[in-house]
């Protein structure tokens, strides 16, 4: 499911993701492709994640960004001689805001955002509303999946709103515009703000 999520957020952003099961299948995949960032997880079945780490890091070819996932903080008798063998670390669930915070320290990017696109400093402020809204359930559906960060049904969602309520066209149509930065907090933030004052 943790790679399901990763592969729906980073997609649509144009990121080309490969997933692996397993250890193994993650250094076969490493030769194939020579990523530029890995997402390791230490528990995996046959191979752990520091085993996987010490293979990769001995693999001459190209040096990939490690960043690893742990639903648990890191065992202290694996830092020192482990500190060489990643560059970040993120705990799981994995928090999707952070995960592109650190996407973009580990690979060196810089995000574009549509002219459409709330800008990156933009107040959480909800769409002014003149238009109909959706019902309330549908609001806190949307909310929820917010939260949770279930990017398909994010952007699945609201179409299948508009295509049940068409006069709520407007209200999706702004809406829209927020999950297109990729900005959850700011997509629930405003839906939350839709919902309180229209309580």
């Amino acid at each position: 499911m943790q790679r399901e999520l990763i592969r729906d957020l980073l997609e649509p952003l144009g990121f080309v993701v490969v997933s692996a099961a397993s250890g193994r299948e993650c250094l076969q995949i490493v030769e194939q492709t020579n990523p530029n960032l890995i997402l390791l997880d230490i528990a995996m079945p046959e191979m752990d994640g520091w085993e996987v780490a010490q293979q990769l890091r001995r693999h001459q070819g190209k040096r990939p960004a490690i960043l690893i996932l742990s639903a648990n903080a890191i065992d202290p008798h694996h830092m020192l001689e482990a500190e060489r063998l990643y560059d970040d670390t993120l705990m799981k669930p994995i928090d999707l805001r952070q995960l592109l915070k650190k996407i973009h320290a580990l690979v060196d990017i810089e995000w574009l955002y549509s002219s459409e696109a709330p800008t990156p400093d933009a107040p959480a402020t909800a769409p002014q509303m003149t238009a109909k809204l959706p019902a309330g359930c549908d609001i806190d559906e949307l909310i929820q999946l917010g939260e949770i960060g279930h990017v398909t049904r994010i952007l699945e969602r609201p179409s299948e709103i508009e295509n049940g309520a068409p006069e709520c066209r407007e209200f999706i149509g702004r809406m829209r515009s927020i999950v297109n930065a990729f900005d959850f907090r700011r997509y629930v933030a405003a839906l939350q703000e839709v919902r309180d004052a229209h309580a």
